[in-house]
C-alpha cells in the first residue's frame, strides 16, 4: 500500500450534508429549499398500493348490486352516455356517492385514530375506545329526537366537543398518555351508551327505531348531500397535520426532549384533539358511530410500512370501510349496515391487539 492510499484510508469519511435522508429515504425540496418532505421509499409504496386498492374496491362498488351495471356502461356513465336512464341512477345516483361517502368517513375515522393513538402514545386509544365517538353518538341521537335528522350534525359536533373537554379536564394532571386515559374514556363511553339507551326507551317507537339502526354504523340512504362534511373536515385537518409532523416526530421521543427542541407541546397537543374531534363529529354525522375502523387502520398502516404514516393510515380507513361495506351489501341474503362487518372484523382484531400488547409486557 503506498503512503497516499495508507494516508486516505486512515483519512474519516467525508461528513454527510445537513438535512441529508437516511438509506431508505429521500428529501424532496420545494420553493427554492424553503420547504422539504421526506418521503420514506416503502411508505411511498405502501400508498401506492392502497391507492390502487382503493380504485379496485370504487370500480367493484360501481358495478356489484342487484341491478347490475357492466364496466363499459359504468365509463359510459360517468363520461355522461350512460346506455340507459336506471343505469345513470344507480351509478350517479346511488353507488358513486354511497363509495365516496365510504371512502370520505373511513379516512376522517383512521386519522382521527392515528392522532389519538400517537397523543396518548397508547396502542389502544381510538375515538370509538376512549369516548369521543360515544360522546358524539349521544349528542347526534339527542339532536334528532329533540329537533330532527337534520340536527344530528350539529348534535355530533356538540357531543364530540362537550367529551374532549371531560377528558382534558379528567386528564388534566396525568396527561394524554398511559391506561388511564383509556379507561378514563372506557368509562365516558359507558356512560354515554347508558344515556342514549336512556332516550331512545322514552320516545316513540319509531324513532328509536330509526336512532337504533342509525347507532350501528350505516351508509344507507346517503348521497351526495352527505359527503361535504366529511370531505372538509379532512380538508382541514390536511394542513394542521402536515404543519404538526415535526412536533410529533419530537414528542415521540419524550416530553422533555421535545422541549429542548422547542415545540410547544400543550399548544400541539390542543391543537391535534381539536382536528381529531372534528374529524369524528364528521365521521359520526354522516353514517353513524362506525366501530373500529379508528382502531384497526392505524395499526395496519404502521405494520405495512414501518413507520408513521397518515397518509396511509387514511387510505387504509377509507379501503376498510368501502371493503365493509360492500361485505355487508352483497354477502348476505339481506344488505346490513356496514358497522355489523367492522364490529365483527374489528372485534377479532381488538382480542388479537390485547393478546399481543399482553405477550409483549410478559
Amino acid at each position: 500500500m503506498s503512503h497516499d492510499e495508507d494516508a486516505s484510508a486512515l483519512r474519516p469519511p467525508a461528513p454527510k450534508p445537513l438535512g441529508s435522508a437516511p438509506p431508505g429515504e429521500r428529501v424532496l425540496r420545494f420553493a427554492g429549499g424553503r420547504a422539504s418532505l421526506r418521503l420514506h421509499r416503502r411508505t411511498a409504496r405502501v400508498g401506492a398500493a392502497l391507492s390502487l386498492l382503493l380504485l379496485a374496491l370504487l370500480c367493484v362498488a360501481l358495478v356489484a348490486g342487484d341491478f347490475v351495471v357492466t364496466p363499459a356502461e359504468v365509463v359510459d356513465t360517468l363520461l355522461g352516455r350512460p346506455p340507459e336512464p336506471r343505469a345513470e341512477f344507480f351509478v350517479l345516483g346511488r353507488r358513486l356517492p354511497r363509495a365516496l361517502v365510504a371512502m370520505a368517513v373511513g379516512a376522517c375515522l383512521a386519522l382521527a385514530g392515528a392522532i389519538f393513538q400517537s397523543l396518548s402514545r397508547n396502542a389502544l386509544a381510538s375515538p370509538d375506545v376512549i369516548g369521543v365517538s360515544g360522546g358524539a353518538s349521544l349528542g347526534a341521537v339527542a339532536a334528532m329526537l329533540l329537533f330532527g335528522g337534520a340536527a344530528a350534525g350539529p348534535g355530533a359536533v356538540a357531543g364530540a366537543v362537550g367529551t374532549a373537554v371531560i377528558l382534558l379536564a379528567i386528564t388534566a394532571r396525568s396527561g394524554l398518555h398511559g391506561a388511564r386515559l383509556v379507561l378514563t374514556g372506557v368509562a365516558v363511553s359507558a356512560i354515554a351508551v347508558a344515556a342514549v339507551e336512556y332516550a331512545l326507551s322514552q320516545v316513540f317507537l319509531a324513532s328509536a327505531t330509526t336512532a337504533q339502526t342509525w347507532l350501528v354504523g350505516s351508509l344507507q340512504g346517503v348521497g351526495w348531500h352527505s359527503l361535504p362534511p366529511a370531505l372538509l373536515a379532512v380538508a382541514l385537518a390536511t394542513p394542521v397535520l402536515w404543519w404538526a409532523a415535526p412536533a410529533c416526530r419530537a414528542l415521540a421521543l419524550g416530553e422533555e426532549t421535545a422541549l429542548a427542541l422547542g415545540v410547544r407541546a400543550p399548544l400541539v397537543r390542543g391543537i391535534l384533539l381539536g382536528v381529531a374531534t372534528l374529524l369524528v363529529a364528521a365521521a359520526v354525522a354522516t353514517t353513524g358511530p362506525v366501530s373500529f375502523v379508528a382502531l384497526a387502520a392505524p395499526h395496519l398502516a404502521r405494520r405495512l410500512c414501518r413507520s408513521e404514516s397518515m397518509v396511509c393510515a387514511a387510505l387504509c380507513g377509507a379501503c376498510l370501510l368501502l371493503a365493509s361495506d360492500l361485505v355487508a351489501l352483497t354477502a348476505f341474503p339481506a344488505p346490513v349496515p356496514a358497522g355489523v362487518v367492522t364490529v365483527t372484523l374489528g372485534g377479532a382484531f381488538f382480542l388479537w391487539l390485547l393478546w399481543r400488547e399482553g405477550r409483549g409486557r410478559g
